[in-house]
């Protein structure tokens, strides 16, 4: 089962969070405002989406869109919360409402370049200092010839 983009604008708006929720192929989306990310999680979280199952972010091309998908399993219910930031901006850590957030908001930010703000522990995951944000498009793909090179 699948909750509509109504009854989700309905939790949202539990939280004070005004978001136009829409129904698309994957299930109910809504898009909020960074600042608010939080409190639509924790509207969600309050009304029995206990899961994070995952937060991924893409780079469009002119910013970053980061995605939540949470899930309730005693409804069997899941849905996305979306926001868009600017490059090289600082995010709020959900990891408060959702501690499983801790290693993919890491992943996230360290791979497209974002700060995380109010993390226990910010620190880069997956490479050292000077690397650049890989899954960036300003980032050039590497040939194969020069991935063999060590």
């Amino acid at each position: 089962m699948r909750p509509d983009a109504t009854e989700l604008k309905t939790l949202l708006a539990a939280g004070g969070v005004k978001a136009e929720p829409e129904d698309v192929l994957l299930g109910a989306v809504a898009r909020v405002r960074p600042r608010e990310v939080i409190d639509a999680l924790s509207s969600l979280k309050s009304a029995g989406y206990e899961s994070l199952v995952d937060l991924f972010g893409t780079d469009t091309g002119e910013a970053v869109e980061l995605t939540w998908h949470v899930r309730s399993y005693s409804q069997d219910a899941e849905v996305y919360i979306k926001t868009t930031v600017h490059y090289d901006a600082e995010i709020d850590s959900v990891w408060n409402v959702y501690p499983s957030a801790l290693m993919p908001e890491r992943e996230t930010a360290e791979l497209l370049g974002l700060k995380l703000g109010g993390h226990p522990n910010p620190r880069r995951l997956l490479t050292s200092d000077g690397v650049p944000p890989l899954l960036r498009r300003s980032v050039p793909i590497r040939t194969p010839a020069e991935a063999e090179r060590r």
